[in-house]
């Protein structure tokens, strides 16, 4: 199972598109927009995409509170939270195997106290805060999964593999 995930799009809806459309040719099944903008998300869903979004700190619906800030999703036995701010990742979202955010524009894959943190990084432009454009794509497996980090081009920046085995704590809780 392969999905996608993309961060802060900012209104960068043709980049959007764009990365949308390649990580459904790669296999994704489900596309997972963390926020800045929500509205960006919501035209992904009206296009046919299987997204699931969250809001990011400078959309109307992180503040209204209209749609929640965080999201936990199964993908097979690997439990996901979601938030735009990792600061938003707290208290049972801290329990999934995989932690998802963005906000800093920085992409990241880094493994801390048995969980795993995702930032996909930007697709605001080309080039932002320092940083080059780019996405990811989580592939899971029976024995573990897998984090890919992508240039905008689809090639392969970074790749992380994680053991179902090494993850497991006794303290997390469903």
């Amino acid at each position: 199972m392969i999905f996608g995930v993309m961060s802060d799009t900012h209104g960068n809806r043709a980049l959007m598109h764009q990365v949308a459309d390649a990580m459904v040719a790669a296999g994704a099944g489900v596309i997972i927009h963390l926020g800045d903008d929500y509205e960006d998300g919501e035209e992904l869903r009206m296009a046919g995409h299987r997204v699931l979004l969250v809001p990011g700190l400078w959309c109307p619906a992180y503040r209204s509170g209209r749609v929640p800030r965080t999201l936990r999703e199964t993908f097979g036995w690997l439990t996901v939270a979601c938030a735009h701010a990792p600061d938003d990742l707290r208290g049972p979202e801290r329990r999934a195997m995989l932690l998802l955010h963005g906000h800093t524009h920085r992409a990241m894959v880094m493994a801390r106290n048995g969980v795993v943190w995702l930032n996909p990084g930007h697709l605001k432009r080309p080039f932002d805060r320092g940083e080059k454009a780019s996405y990811a794509s989580v592939h899971v497996e029976d024995k573990g999964f897998r984090c890919v980090l992508h240039e905008l081009n689809g090639a392969v920046r970074s790749e992380r593999r994680f053991s179902r085995k090494t993850l497991a704590r006794k303290d997390r809780a469903s």
